[in-house]
């Protein structure tokens, strides 16, 4: 069954923080974050950010909350109301009367009358349809995005974002876009040799199957670009409610995407050329083990045998060295590579939420004396930053993707 919107379900307010008299006041914007949120369960996927759940605001209640977070102080907060991910799909009419129900609720908690606002892609990858109240103590934005007429309606978030100004809603949480020449300020090397890069921002997926989405998120966050969010990418990257983003989706999707952020979308090993470079070598060896061997047809990543895959992609020093100058070469410019893999086929340091299956991340580092890779998955704090070797790395790469800034 689908978790849909209960704007009015009292019995679920009960048990849940109302932030609304807070916020309505201004006072949730001059408290300590945490002490705002009168000890409500919340992790921090990096020093700007608390993500938690469950909030409400007056008659709203929320999924996702992100609280963007300066000086131990919130400066933004946003609520997801609904999002394709988490929720699952739902109609036209549903998300209509979610939408209507919320801007009711928000002229009579808030005692103004919401304004519409032009319908604008400026900002953000995706076209919004918004509305604004705005006061002295405060601003409330509801922002929503849909695709599609009737039969081929798609909804894909409702969601709130707040601040105590105007200024601070534009800019809240956001660091400045920055310049192609600065990047080489978060290169970091470490004695033992380990180059990577320091401050790639945390999105948390959570839950949902929006790897690609966060991944993609993460990498513009980085560049400054956060209005650039998950869920408006989990859009324009056709990613199911179920979870998954194909590979195909994202590179067409990303080409327009940079376009118009001024960014660059680079294919370093795409995932039909990676497939089919696979089954001529693998097979070889896979004969001489007396192996099954794999087919075009076949589900190479779901059914290899772990080692030969190993062997036949890294078995050799120059496969090996070639696959890490291309990785060497995105880092020392400042660029962390998108890397899309079949999760499950080799042990990874920590356990991962998901077992086998198809996963988007990014390679942030390396370290060319002992052949390994730094990456990290859209996962929280504890996935920030991992080792693998470059062998099992290269072994279950599907694809790697770069995106630059021009």
């Amino acid at each position: 069954m689908l978790r849909l919107l209960a704007l009015f379900l009292s019995c679920s307010a009960a048990f849940a923080l109302d932030l609304a008299g807070s916020i309505k006041t201004g006072e949730f914007w001059k408290q300590e974050a945490r002490e705002s949120l009168q000890g409500v369960p919340c992790s921090q996927p990096d020093d700007e950010h608390l993500r938690t759940s469950g909030l409400s605001f007056g008659e709203l209640n929320t999924g996702e909350v992100i609280i963007s977070v300066a000086e131990g102080k919130p400066t933004t907060l946003q609520a997801m109301l609904y999002n394709k991910g988490d929720d699952g799909n739902i109609g036209s009419e549903d998300f209509n009367n979610t939408v209507n129900e919320a801007r009711t609720a928000l002229d009579a908690l808030l005692g103004v009358r919401g304004k519409a606002l032009r319908n604008s892609k400026k900002d953000s990858a995706v076209k919004l349809k918004s509305w604004e109240w705005k006061w002295d103590t405060g601003i409330v934005r509801l922002e929503t995005s849909s695709t599609g007429r009737k039969s081929n309606f798609e909804a894909e978030f409702i969601r709130l974002n707040m601040a105590a100004t105007a200024k601070a809603l534009s800019t809240g949480g956001a660091r400045d876009t920055v310049r192609k020449s600065e990047l080489r300020g978060s290169i970091t090397t470490e004695e033992d040799g380990t180059v990577w890069l320091k401050g790639v921002p945390m999105v948390d997926q959570g839950m949902k199957g929006y790897c690609m989405p966060a991944t993609l998120a993460r990498v513009f966050a980085f560049y400054g670009m956060d209005k650039v969010d998950q869920h408006a990418l989990a859009a324009v990257c056709d990613s199911n409610a179920g979870g998954g983003t194909t590979a195909y989706a994202m590179e067409r999707a990303m080409q327009d995407v940079c376009k118009k952020f001024h960014t660059k979308f680079i294919v370093l090993e795409d995932f039909v050329s990676t497939y089919k470079s696979i089954i001529e070598p693998y097979n070889k060896l896979a004969k001489r083990e007396d192996k099954p061997t794999m087919s075009l047809r076949s589900d190479i990543f779901g059914t290899a045998d772990a080692e030969l895959l190993r062997q036949a992609r890294a078995g050799k020093n120059s496969q090996v060295n070639k696959w890490m100058k291309d990785i060497k070469k995105s880092i020392d410019g400042g660029s962390p590579v998108i890397w899309l893999v079949m999760v499950g086929i080799y042990q990874e340091e920590i356990p991962l939420p998901q077992e086998r299956g198809g996963h988007a991340r990014l390679i942030i580092g390396y370290n060319l004396k002992n052949k390994t890779i730094i990456y990290t998955d859209s996962w929280g704090a504890a996935h920030a930053r991992k080792t693998m070797p470059a062998a099992d790395a290269i072994g279950m790469t599907m694809g790697r993707y770069i995106i630059k800034l021009r």
